[in-house]
C-alpha cells in the first residue's frame, strides 16, 4: 500500500460553474448535472478535501497557534472537560483536546452542590416518559451540557476518544466552533412504543450557534436526533462523519443495543411486558428472535431536525428589549463526504432556511434487509422510513453528487406548502400555505426496490425515481432555483401576534451560493466516503494539523493514503 506525503496543495482543477457538464454512458442520465448558481470543482479526492468547506467555511478559524500556549488544554475525565469549558467561556481556553474516553452523565459525574453551582451549564436531563430500558443509561444518567459565551473554541481529539451520556448544545451566544475526531455514544435506549417520542436526548444541539464545523466524527445512535439546529443557527457544516450503525445480529456486548435489548429480553421472559401495547413482545411472540431485534434497532429515525418550530419565522425583541434571533430564515447548513447507515429521514428537513449537501453516501440496504427477511419485524416494527430531503416553510435544499442505497423517498414533501400542513398547527398552516420550497437533486443515484437511477429530480419534468415523496403543485420550480426565501414585511411582524393572513414571499432566482465547493465524481462517492469518513481513518495529522482549517497549502505534512 503506497503512502504520499503532501504539503503546499493547491486545487488541480479549474473551478466550474451551473453549466458545467458530466458525460455519462447511462441513458438515463442527468439533462442537468449541477445546481444552479453555484461555482464547483469535480476532481480526485486529495488532501485539499480537509479543508473546511461549505457554510461553515466562512467564519471558522485556525487555532494552530495556540499549541503550547495557556489557551491550550488537555481534558481526560468528565469534571477536566466542565473545567475546561467553563475557563472557555471566560475567554482563558480556546483548545479542547480530549486524550481519554469521557462520561459525562449525571449521576456518573456525581457533582456536589458546590460543584453544581459552579457548572451549572450542565443539567440533569429529564427521565424518559416511560422508564430507563438501557441499564448503561440507568447507572450514567444523561446529561445536557450547555456550551455558551464562547467566541471561538476547538474540542477534537487525536485518537478518536469518545464521549458519553451527554447532549451538547451550543448556545446563541457561542459562535467559531469547531468539534473534531470525536465518537458520541450511548444516547439510546429501546422505545417499546415504537414512537420515538419518549426522550429528547441528542448527541448535539446547536441552539443558535453561528460558525460551527463538526469534522470527521462517529456517531451511533440516539433517542432523538443526531445534530439538531434550531433558534437561527447559521453557517454549519457537517463534514467527513459516520452517522448511525450496520445492522448486525451480533452487536458488542459493552453497546447500548445489546445492553438494551437484553434487558427487554429479561422483561419478556419474566412476563413484565405489557402484550397489547409492547412492540418487543409483540416480535418475540411471533416468531421474531431477540438477535433478529438487535439487527432491527440498529436504525435511527430523526437525523438533522434544521428550525424546530413553525413559530420561529422572524427575530423578536423580548419584554427585557433583547432582540431574540431565532428566525428559521436565518438556517444555513452544508452535509459534505459523510456516511449515513440505516437512518430513516430528516436528512435533512429545513424549515425556512437553506441546505447544501454533497458527496454523501446514504445506505439503509441491512435494515431494509433485515424488514425483509423477519415477518414478526416486519409486522410490527415501524422503523421503515427511507426519507432524504425535506424543505418546508419556503426552505431551500440542493444535492449534489450523492448516493442514496435502499432509500425510497430521496425528496419528501410538497412543492408549495400548502399541500403538505398535516403535521402543522394554526395559524402556521395557513400562513405558509402559500410557500414554495425548493428542492433538487442533481448528479446522483438512487437504488431500491423501484429499480436504479442516475439524474437529476428536475428530470423528466419531475417525474422520476428520485421524486416519489414529493407532491407537485404546478411544478413552478423546475428549471427555477433560489437559494433562499424572505417573508415581506417579517421586519415589522411579532413572534407572539403572528399576522392573521397568509405570508407573501419574496425569492431571489439571482442570488449565488456563497463559497466554492468541491466533488469527487459520482462513481468514486462510494469508495471515497467508506474509507476516509469517521474518526482517524487514513488522515494522520499531528496536533497543530487538527487544528487547522485549510490544507491547501500546508506548512506541515498531512499525510493520507493514495
Amino acid at each position: 500500500m503506497m503512502k504520499k506525503v503532501l504539503s503546499s496543495l493547491v486545487i488541480g482543477s479549474l473551478l466550474v460553474t451551473s453549466s458545467y457538464i458530466i458525460t455519462s454512458s447511462k441513458a438515463e442520465a442527468a439533462v442537468i448535472t449541477s445546481i444552479p448558481n453555484t461555482t464547483k470543482v469535480e476532481k480526485r479526492y486529495d488532501s485539499s478535501f480537509l479543508s473546511v468547506t461549505g457554510y461553515a467555511s466562512l467564519g471558522v478559524n485556525d487555532r494552530s497557534s495556540y499549541v503550547g500556549t495557556s489557551y491550550y488544554r488537555t481534558v481526560s475525565n468528565g469534571r477536566e472537560f466542565l473545567q475546561a469549558v467553563l475557563d472557555a467561556s471566560n475567554g482563558t481556553v480556546k483548545v479542547i483536546e480530549v486524550t481519554d474516553n469521557i462520561n459525562l452523565g449525571w449521576t456518573e459525574l456525581a457533582l456536589d452542590s458546590t460543584e453544581r453551582s459552579k457548572y451549572s451549564f450542565v443539567t440533569n436531563y429529564p427521565k424518559p416518559s416511560n422508564g430507563f430500558t438501557n441499564p448503561l443509561l440507568i447507572a450514567s444518567g444523561v446529561s445536557k451540557l450547555n456550551i455558551s459565551n464562547v467566541d471561538g473554541l476547538t474540542i477534537f481529539s487525536k485518537s478518536g476518544k469518545t464521549i458519553k451520556h451527554a447532549e451538547i448544545k451550543l448556545q446563541g451566544s457561542a459562535n467559531d466552533i469547531v468539534i473534531r475526531n470525536l465518537r458520541f455514544d450511548e444516547m439510546w435506549q429501546w422505545d417499546d412504543s415504537g414512537k420515538h417520542k419518549e426522550v429528547g436526548w441528542s448527541f448535539i444541539k446547536v441552539n443558535g450557534a453561528n460558525n460551527v464545523w463538526i469534522d470527521h466524527c462517529k456517531f451511533s445512535i440516539a433517542a432523538d436526533g443526531m445534530i439538531d439546529m434550531e433558534n437561527g443557527a447559521s453557517n454549519v457544516t457537517l463534514s467527513w462523519n459516520e452517522f448511525g450503525l450496520e445492522a448486525t445480529e451480533n452487536p458488542d456486548e459493552s453497546s447500548s443495543i445489546y445492553q438494551s435489548i437484553e434487558y427487554m429480553e429479561q422483561q419478556y421472559a419474566a412476563g413484565a411486558l405489557d402484550p397489547s401495547t409492547s412492540v418487543y413482545y409483540k416480535m418475540r411472540n411471533e416468531g421474531a428472535t431477540k438477535k433478529q431485534i438487535m439487527a432491527y434497532a440498529a436504525y435511527h429515525s430523526k437525523v438533522h431536525l434544521v428550525g424546530s418550530g413553525d413559530k420561529d419565522y422572524t427575530n423578536y425583541v423580548s419584554p427585557a428589549g433583547v432582540e431574540v434571533k431565532d428566525g428559521n430564515q436565518r438556517l444555513r447548513l452544508t452535509m459534505a463526504y459523510n456516511r449515513y447507515t440505516n437512518v430513516g429521514q430528516r436528512l435533512p428537513m429545513i424549515r425556512q432556511g437553506t441546505g447544501h449537501i454533497f458527496n454523501n453516501y446514504f445506505d439503509n440496504s441491512s435494515h431494509q434487509s433485515v424488514l425483509d427477511s423477519v415477518y414478526a419485524i416486519s409486522k410490527y416494527g415501524g422503523d421503515t422510513l427511507a426519507r432524504g430531503v425535506n424543505s418546508r416553510n419556503g426552505a431551500s435544499i440542493a444535492a449534489d453528487t450523492n448516493v442514496y442505497n435502499a432509500f425510497n423517498e430521496p425528496l419528501i414533501g410538497a412543492e408549495r406548502q400548502g399541500d403538505d400542513t398535516g403535521n402543522m398547527s394554526a395559524p402556521f398552516n395557513e400562513l405558509f400555505k402559500d410557500a414554495l420550497n425548493h428542492s433538487l437533486i442533481v448528479n446522483s443515484k438512487v437504488t431500491n426496490k423501484s429499480g436504479s437511477y442516475i439524474g437529476s429530480s428536475w428530470d423528466n419534468n419531475g417525474d422520476n425515481l428520485f421524486t416519489k415523496g414529493i407532491t407537485w403543485y404546478d411544478k413552478s420550480t423546475i428549471g427555477k432555483w433560489a437559494w433562499s426565501s424572505h417573508i415581506v414585511g417579517v421586519e415589522n411582524m411579532s413572534k407572539s401576534n403572528p399576522p392573521s393572513t397568509p405570508f407573501t414571499f419574496t425569492y431571489d432566482y439571482d442570488e449565488q451560493l456563497p463559497y466554492a465547493y468541491k466533488t469527487v465524481p459520482l462513481n468514486s462517492v462510494v469508495p471515497t466516503v467508506a474509507k476516509y469518513a469517521g474518526i482517524s481513518k487514513k488522515v494522520k495529522f499531528s496536533t497543530a494539523d487538527w487544528l487547522k482549517t485549510n490544507y491547501m497549502n500546508a506548512h506541515s505534512a498531512v499525510e493520507v493514503e493514495d
